[in-house]
């Protein structure tokens, strides 16, 4: 059996459908890469917290030992 070409018609509808399905991975990939970006976007805001924190913290204790000092 030959295969008869496809229509015009045929064929636009076949390469819609392909790029539909093109369209519907990029929307996948971005979605995944958004959810990504959110987590490394809160993991941050807990890692610069954690360093103020600390930075306080040892400021406090630096500025306590140096008030007792005689002088």
């Amino acid at each position: 059996m030959t295969e008869q070409p496809l229509s015009q018609a045929q064929d636009h509808d076949r390469r819609i459908g392909r790029l539909e399905g093109i369209a519907e991975q990029l929307d996948r990939r971005l979605d995944s890469l958004e959810r990504a970006i959110t987590d490394v976007r809160v993991t941050l805001r807990w890692v610069i917290g954690i360093q103020l924190t600390t930075l306080i913290a040892l400021g406090s204790l630096l500025f306590s030992i140096l008030s007792k000092l005689p002088g």
